[in-house]
């Protein structure tokens, strides 16, 4: 199969009470654009029910806020749930992207939160973790935080602290980590990334990934 070719799905909806705007909800997410694409309807249901499991874990945890705040100014802009994704690795068989979700809930900022996603396309849709990476039985989770804080010199514990296994995609140059806004430094310095190069991981990258010539992610 050759590299996949995306379109832009959308995800609109109100979260509302009382006929009141608590929530305004708007979120993009990748759609496959090939006709010939045997898993096209899988990888798409994929696709859109995640951005309906986004949507629908913040507007819970914002909604007890959100109706406070409608309570306390009416007259206040209803908070809001946008964002849009980024390929970052697009090769046959392999589909990797991140969803930047920017959440307002009132005053002048907000804040900007990122989930990564990688599958394997030929396979409907397999996800890619952490795991898939590493020799079976090893702690990847160490020997990812080891490497970003021996490359970085940053503290280990800190590190280990901050991480999540879910927060990873892949890129042409490696495996890229992410830590969300305040995890592993201040608010106001947003989202970390660092990059392990597969180099490092070794020979127990996906087949797939390690094979196959190197192809530019985009749409």
């Amino acid at each position: 199969m050759d590299k996949l070719e995306l379109a832009t799905g959308r995800l609109e909806r109100n979260v509302e009470e009382a006929g009141e705007t608590l929530i305004q909800v708007s979120l993009q997410y990748p759609l496959i654009n090939m006709e010939d694409c045997p898993f096209r309807s899988a990888l798409n249901r994929c696709f859109s029910q995640s951005a309906e499991n986004i949507a629908g874990a913040l507007s819970q945890d914002m909604l007890g806020e959100a109706r406070a705040a409608a309570a306390l100014l009416p007259e206040a802009l209803p908070y809001q749930i946008s964002g849009s994704f980024t390929p970052t690795y697009n090769a046959p068989g392999v589909l990797s992207f991140f969803t930047d979700v920017f959440l307002y809930t009132g005053g002048m900022r907000g804040i900007t939160y990122r989930y990564g996603s990688s599958l394997l396309t030929g396979d409907g849709g397999r996800p890619l973790f952490l795991t898939t990476f590493f020799p079976p039985g090893s702690d990847s989770c160490a020997l990812v935080c080891d490497f970003i804080a021996e490359r970085r010199g940053l503290d280990r514990t800190s590190v280990r602290d901050a991480f999540s296994s879910e927060n990873i995609y892949l890129t042409e140059n490696g495996l890229a980590v992410f830590f969300h806004p305040g995890t592993l430094g201040p608010v106001a310095g947003g989202i970390a990334v660092f990059v392990m190069p597969y180099s490092e991981i070794g020979p127990f990258s996906p087949p797939v990934l390690r094979d196959m010539p190197a192809s530019p992610a985009g749409k």
